[in-house]
């Protein structure tokens, strides 16, 4: 029995791990004779199945028409039906990456409308690198002379913006690192690309999250970044003007998840364009969660009732001291959130003591001013006594430093916890504070006050 009646019968039985078993022992020109004999949706469920250095092997023995086919047969309806119809593992099994090469061949054959359909097919996660890389750059071999290179850059039919920097290739499409072109115009014709590379080899792994490529662009804005698989073959890069639009959207879903409207299970909302019943129902989650904390809080303010009812004046500070401990907790884990998002800071002990160091003597010292002008205040406009001035600044001191502190810790905490930290939004951190707010004050009341209840 011939190889492709072997495999047309092991297809038709779902039988992929013997069709794999098969093609292993086969030879790249039998296997190449079963394509051409094949319709288009079993060519590409037979490339998927050969391990990655024999479909390469394959794919190269095709000629360009072929090739093309094989590409375009990767978009057939039929192909993703029938993966959708096979066992989880097994589709896990058969959404390997491809070879390199045939990735780089697969993304210049699609339209854009196809290339996010493709990249399900190739096995790329939701809002990874590799849904959003490109095409669009030049790679040569290490060891290509300058004069080359250039020549390469001139004939080249990509924009210029695309230009800038030359991917450099070892063995198997390895990639080495990039050289610019302003360091080519200066270097000796001769010169291979290997004695130009520019330090470590900036890249992103196709399965790197979108959230990841953000931070790097934000860091620093590369002209272009390389994209590789996780043998680190170049497969795809992502310009400038792709790595802004991450860091732009990267930076409002923060914005919307750490103002307590981000919706459950569902992409990000915008004012704009969002139906209002999602927006409704984004936001309204969150002050439902909150009302329940704000009834512990007041439930608690109520069991205050006695040292109330012997200093009614109390009840006026309430407000402004549990206000602040939100304020103060909310400009520290901003100020944390936007420092890990930078990377400036990582998930460890050293740099979480770090940052608990630099912002202690100015939690110390705001608390200070804000606890001296609230008894300032309190003094001047309701002529209270020295007794309930000591329990309002002392109360507006410890909150202003203990909310700074808490905001400090809690983005630590949230990544510690496997949670992305921009989740401890501005209403979660200040309904927090509210009630720490209320305990340190009548604490300071129940102690300075304490003659009121005898």
């Amino acid at each position: 029995m011939t190889l492709c009646k072997i495999l047309a019968e092991m297809l038709a039985e779902k039988n992929f791990e013997g069709a794999k078993a098969a093609l292993n022992y086969a030879r790249p020109n039998a296997i190449v004779e079963c394509l051409r004999e094949m319709p288009p949706s079993q060519q590409a469920l037979v490339f998927r199945l050969l391990e990655k250095q024999r479909a390469l092997d394959v794919f190269e023995h095709l000629d360009r028409w072929e090739q093309t086919q094989l590409v375009r047969a990767m978009e057939d309806p039929d192909l993703v039906q029938l993966i959708e119809a096979i066992e989880p593992d097994a589709r896990v099994r058969l959404l390997e990456e491809l070879p390199a090469k045939v990735v780089k061949r697969i993304l210049l054959e699609l339209s854009g409308e196809t290339l996010a359909s493709i990249s399900v097919l190739l096995g790329y996660p939701e809002d990874s690198a590799g849904r959003v890389m490109n095409p669009k750059y030049l790679a040569l071999p290490e060891q290509t002379p300058v004069s080359v290179a250039l020549q390469q850059i001139r004939q080249s039919s990509l924009d210029p913006e695309y230009l800038e920097v030359v991917f450099v290739l070892g063995e198997g499409r390895l990639y080495k690192g990039y050289v610019t072109v302003a360091k080519l115009l200066k270097a000796a014709p001769d010169t291979p690309l290997c004695a130009l590379l520019e330090g470590e080899p900036v890249s992103v792994s196709v399965y790197d999250s979108t959230e990841k490529v953000a931070e790097l662009f934000a860091r620093r804005q590369y002209p272009l970044v390389a994209v590789v698989d996780s043998e680190r073959r170049l497969v795809g890069a992502l310009d400038a003007e792709r790595g802004l639009e991450l860091v732009e959207e990267t930076e409002a879903q923060r914005l919307t998840t750490f103002g307590g409207t981000v919706a459950l299970g569902g992409p990000d909302i915008d004012v704009v364009s969002t139906p209002l019943a999602r927006v409704f129902k984004a936001r309204v989650f969150w002050l439902i969660v909150l009302t329940f904390f704000g009834v512990l809080t007041s439930t608690f303010v109520a069991q205050q009732e006695e040292i109330l009812s012997k200093a009614i004046v109390l009840a006026a500070f309430i407000a402004p001291i549990i206000d602040m401990g939100g304020n103060t907790g909310s400009q520290s884990a901003t100020l944390v959130i936007r420092a890990m998002a930078l990377g400036q800071v990582r998930l460890r002990l050293r740099d979480f003591l770090f940052i608990l160091k630099r912002d202690a003597p100015v939690a110390l010292a705001m608390g200070v001013a804000i606890g001296v002008l609230e008894a300032v205040l309190a003094h001047f406009s309701k002529g209270v006594g020295f007794d309930v001035l000591m329990v309002v600044g002392l109360a507006m001191l410890t909150v202003t430093i203990v909310g700074s502190l808490v905001g400090v810790a809690l983005p630590f905490a949230a990544r510690r916890l496997g949670f992305d930290p921009a989740t401890l939004s501005g209403p979660v951190i200040t309904s927090v504070m509210d009630l720490l707010g209320v305990m340190i004050y009548f604490g300071f009341a129940y102690y300075f006050l304490s003659e009121l209840l005898k």
